[in-house]
C-alpha cells in the first residue's frame, strides 16, 4: 500500500492542496518574483492524478504479500560518497589521525573492450604532513 505525497506536472509545477488558482508572492513554491512585492496568479497542479503528471511521489505505508519487481527488491547504491575529509571520518567512525584515502567510495566503470577502472571523488580539506609544512 502506498500513499501519494505529491508530484509535478510537465512544466514543473508541484501538486498543491486546496485552490487550483493561486495568487503567489515571494516565499511560495513554483514562483520567483522579478520585482519587490510582485505577485502573480498561477495555476499549480491540484490533487488530480492524471497522465499529465511527469513525477508522482509515493511513500510505502504497508508492505504487501508480494514484492513489485524492480520497485522494492532492488537497491540502488549511492553514486559517490562524501568528499569532505571530516564527513568521511564521521561516516566510517575514524579518528582524526587515521588516513581517509583508503575509505573513499569508488564507483566501478566497466566498459566493453577497455580495462576496468574506478572513479573516485577528490578529497576536500584533507590535512596531510606536506600540507602542514
Amino acid at each position: 500500500m502506498v500513499q501519494i505525497t505529491g508530484g509535478n506536472d510537465k512544466q514543473g509545477f508541484p501538486m498543491t492542496h486546496g485552490h487550483v488558482y493561486l495568487l503567489l508572492s515571494k516565499g511560495h513554491t513554483c514562483y520567483r518574483p522579478r520585482r519587490t512585492g510582485e505577485r502573480k496568479h498561477k495555476s499549480p497542479w491540484g490533487f488530480i492524478v492524471d497522465a499529465i503528471l511527469s513525477v508522482l511521489n509515493l511513500v510505502i505505508v504497508k508492505k504487501g504479500e508480494k514484492d513489485i519487481p524492480g520497485f522494492i527488491d532492488t537497491t540502488v547504491p549511492h553514486r559517490l560518497g562524501p568528499q569532505r575529509a571530516s564527513r568521511i571520518h564521521k561516516l566510517f567512525r575514524l579518528c582524526k589521525e587515521d588516513d581517509v584515502c583508503p575509505y573513499v567510495v569508488r564507483k566501478p566503470l566497466n566498459k566493453e573492450g577497455k580495462k576496468p577502472r574506478t572513479k573516485e571523488s577528490k578529497i576536500q580539506h584533507l590535512v596531510t604532513p606536506p600540507v602542514l609544512q
